[in-house]
């Protein structure tokens, strides 16, 4: 038995205002073909199915699209809603095409019983909040984790048997953050962190919500993104992950993903850029120029690289220190004490004790809304 685990597709997305729909359908056709390549029979989406809750009819299109192509082809899926997803888009058809062998779970409340197909139970766990499990179970959880270890719990888990966990969450790594892609960071400050040990009763866990393929802990696993939706997930490979189940054996394996068109960061100067680099003409470019600004430059480049994503100066200060590398350090500092650096070049004087301490109540309040 082979199952193929990936995502946070974000279906419908847009990078530097080109749609990448062309390139979504092109690495779903290509799942097809691997699937039938590999001999896998089991498909597993774990979350943000879309980029956005209100998704285009082109977005919706293209899924259903790839939904019928697992149906004809007698493959079974396993999917759960991510926090990019409406639950209630994702999931209106579930009773119709169950009979498909397709199974979608968005309601946490589903989460606690198994979808047993050819021997296996998966558990499909969308994203959720403790406020959500609170409500569902009418518990009073504090503490994010002591919610979700709840709901593994209520699972009574028979470890005798092939148990898949399908989640989307931000789980721990040793206790440590995983690595992220950054394109999930504007969502990730609202999450709270789930360790990896909740998923230890499972046989697999399958995660999503970090763009980074990487492994957490024992047959833990995030798929990441197919696509690289940040500069910074050029800098690694987008691969599937393929569980291949033997008796009670289990072991993982990737396979490069291909897709339409490569993304690439070229660093050079200008006039580097504009001669010497014909070969890239067809990927998504992120620019780079190390020498001075150039008149037009977007409009030039755009000449020679019809996707190029972004433009950017790799500028120095006075004494010749990367800008970048020092907005790098910048995202380290708290924002309490950057306000308090601010202010003191504005001003010329240090905060206040009872300055320091209004800004840190105003930054705890603005943390508390964004969780709501």
């Amino acid at each position: 038995m082979k199952i193929l685990h990936i995502g946070d597709l974000h279906l419908g997305k847009k990078i530097g205002g080109y749609s990448l729909l062309e390139d979504q359908k092109y690495f779903l056709d290509e799942t097809i073909s691997l699937m039938k390549e590999k001999g896998i029979s089991h498909i597993i989406m774990a979350g943000d199915i879309y980029d956005i809750s209100t998704p285009s009819g082109d977005a919706i299109s293209l899924f259903a699209s790839f939904l019928k192509k697992i149906k004809d082809n007698n493959f079974k899926a396993f999917i759960i809603s991510g926090n990019h997803d409406s639950k209630a888009r994702l999931s209106y058809l579930n009773e119709l095409i169950q009979d498909d062998g397709i199974f979608i779970n968005t309601d946490i409340k589903n989460a606690v019983k198994p979808f047993i197909v050819d021997g296996i139970n998966y558990y499909l766990i969308p994203y959720t909040t403790s406020s959500e499990i609170n409500s569902v179970f009418d518990k009073e959880f504090k503490e994010y984790s002591e919610a979700l270890d709840f709901v593994v719990k209520e699972m009574n888990i028979d470890e005798t048997k092939i148990n898949i966990a399908v989640s989307h969450q931000l789980v721990l790594r040793n206790n440590e953050l995983p690595d992220f892609g950054h394109s999930e960071d504007p969502v990730i400050g609202t999450i709270q962190n789930i360790p990896s040990s909740i998923y230890s009763g499972f046989t697999y866990t399958a995660l999503g919500h970090i763009h980074k393929p990487q492994k957490v802990a024992d047959n833990i696993y995030y798929a990441g993104s197919p696509f690289p939706y940040h500069i910074d997930e050029t800098k690694y490979d987008k691969n599937y992950q393929i569980i291949e189940i033997d008796g009670n054996n289990i072991s993982v394996t990737t396979e490069p993903i291909k897709l339409l068109h490569n993304t690439v960061i070229i660093e050079d100067t200008f006039d580097n850029i504009v001669n010497n680099y014909a070969g890239n003409k067809d990927d998504y470019v992120y620019a780079v120029i190390t020498d001075s600004e150039h008149e037009n430059a977007m409009a030039i480049l755009k000449e020679h690289f019809p996707y190029i994503i972004n433009l950017r100066y790799k500028q120095k200060d006075a004494k010749g220190v990367n800008l970048q590398e020092k907005i790098k350090d910048i995202e380290k500092i708290s924002f309490e004490e950057l306000f308090g650096k601010f202010y003191q070049d504005q001003l010329g004087k240090e905060l206040t004790d009872f300055q320091k301490d209004l800004v840190k109540d105003l930054f705890s309040e603005e943390g508390d809304d964004n969780e709501d």
